[in-house]
């Protein structure tokens, strides 16, 4: 049973495996069999994948599918019926609704996540800006091998700016020349 991922108009193939009629103890007069039938013609003519295995009209799917094959083992005929994507069971034990059927025709497709408000006037926050992506520069001892200098940790090099933050130890002060900062100290 090996199938594509996605089909041509890229929804996820999904394969329900059904009883046969009136193989349900739980629905005797097949009336929830019929409704999921009708409810998924409905769906493959709107254009999703579904491929629906019955144990009276397919009967060898139910052992060459090995997820499938298994669920039975373990559980038996009561785990019936089985929605398997992409060879994962998402339903058993019920019939799955048409909604469920739609989300997961859905299934692999990429979603784009969702950017608050506040993310956005920030910017990509760098995740797209190459420049922000740490150097391929070796580091620590190896560093000391390959003759690079060492850069300065802590920030930014700020050149002859005063640091009106800290104080008074900029190159300007150091200098002798007057601190520029404006609050009158002479230095």
């Amino acid at each position: 049973m090996a199938r594509s991922s996605r089909n041509a108009l890229g929804s996820t193939p999904l394969e329900v495996f059904i009883p046969a009629t009136g193989e349900n103890p739980d629905d005797p007069g097949d009336t929830q069999r019929d409704a999921f039938l009708a409810e998924a013609q409905e769906l493959l003519d709107e254009g999703l994948d579904i491929a629906v295995y019955s144990t009276d009209s397919y009967p060898s799917a139910f052992v060459d599918c090995e997820p499938v094959a298994d669920q039975l083992a373990m559980a038996g005929q009561e785990v019936l019926p089985i929605l398997l994507v992409e060879g994962l069971v998402k339903v058993s034990y019920m019939y799955p609704t048409a909604e469920q059927l739609r989300r997961f025709s859905r299934f692999g497709e990429v979603k784009q996540p969702k950017v608050n408000a506040a993310a956005a006037a920030c910017g990509t926050g760098g995740a797209d800006d190459p420049t922000t992506v740490p150097g391929t520069e070796p580091a620590g001892f190896a560093a000391v091998l390959a003759g690079v200098t060492p850069k300065p940790a802590g920030g930014p090099d700020i050149g002859n700016r005063v640091n009106l933050m800290g104080g008074h130890d900029s190159v300007a002060t150091s200098q002798g020349a007057s601190c520029g900062c404006g609050c009158g100290c002479g230095h």
